[in-house]
């Protein structure tokens, strides 16, 4: 299918944000935006109710500062002939130099916070299995063909208006958007509740699920955390105990029992952006559960989250 529609259609959202911002770059406003709510989708008769799908407003999507439609990775045109036949094409570069190119081209983006070194590495890897997740096309974080074309062309996340700096997360997409200043600045894969159910001490059966809806950072604490089921990096926690936090184990598909996992490189990056009340706007249906609906999880401590620590002892305690 032709992507030439999109780009027509990016070209227009860009341009009407130009006029609206003045100077051409990307903001949001500060007004409040409600979030809707929508039935889920319909599951099988032997499985749990699905949660309602928290969807955000779409009317004011943001963009990479950047130009989407560019392309900068198009393949150069094979040698001519003396006599004006082109022949096979000859490679023009290495696999290193197109690492390259695919890193810059993330870069600008907002998928990838690394050298631009040609190098493969694990912030290379995930950085392209988010741009896969955004795309729809299939998450294995490797530099293919579709990958390459998309990369020239892509679709571009949407986020919730509202705040100027603000968390969104896409359970259905598994992906996150950091937006600072008004403009995304990342754009992160994440992997939220995989929906099975588990025990914690003292008999308690909950649910690995995430919540959905509108929520902002309460508290953070920087460095490990030793929960129940593993450790926690610079967990972030914006609903009881449900955390954005970082994992050496974040796969493209839901993992958790509820958290929101983020690469370490990743989660440390959002620890220095963000603060205590930054909003969090959560949406999508997969394994989720809706609090402001009267949905729970079975549990306020996923993962046995350990809760805030103590308040130190006042000069007036004896």
């Amino acid at each position: 299918m032709s992507r030439s529609p999109r780009r027509h259609a990016l070209a227009a959202v860009l341009a009407v944000l130009a006029v609206a911002c003045g100077d051409g770059g990307t903001t949001v406003t500060t007004a409040p935006v409600p979030v809707a709510v929508e039935p889920s989708s319909t599951v099988p008769a032997d499985a749990a109710p699905r949660p309602s799908a928290v969807v955000p407003d779409r009317s004011r999507p943001l963009v990479p500062p950047v130009d989407p439609g560019t392309p900068v990775l198009a393949a150069p045109p094979p040698p001519v002939g003396a006599d004006g036949s082109t022949g096979s094409p000859e490679p023009t570069e290495s696999a290193s130099d197109e690492v390259a190119r695919v890193q810059q081209r993330l870069t600008e983006l907002r998928y990838y916070d690394g050298p631009v070194d040609g190098v493969v590495g694990r912030a290379t890897t995930t950085a392209l299995q988010a741009f896969q997740k955004v795309q729809g096309l299939p998450v294995d974080g490797a530099i293919g063909p579709e990958t390459l074309t998309a990369l020239d062309d892509p679709v571009l996340p949407e986020v919730h208006a509202g705040a100027a700096t603000q968390i969104n997360i896409d359970l259905d997409a598994q992906v996150m958007v950091a937006v600072v200043g008004g403009r995304v600045a990342r754009i992160m894969p994440i992997s939220s509740g995989n929906g099975a159910p588990y025990s914690l001490p003292g008999g308690i059966r909950a649910e690995s699920l995430t919540p959905v809806g509108t929520f902002t950072i309460e508290r953070r604490i920087q460095g490990t955390v030793n929960a129940h089921f593993g450790t926690l990096y610079d967990p972030m926690y914006f609903h009881q105990g449900w955390a954005i936090h970082g994992s050496n184990n974040v796969p493209a598909t839901p993992a958790s029992h509820g958290c929101v996992r983020l690469p370490r490189a990743d989660a440390e990056w959002l620890f220095s952006q963000v603060e205590v009340g930054t909003p969090v706007t959560v949406v999508g249906a997969l394994n989720a559960f809706d609090p402001a609906a009267g949905e729970t999880a079975g549990t306020t401590v996923p993962a046995g989250d350990p809760g805030p620590p103590p308040e130190p002892p006042s000069d007036n305690d004896f």
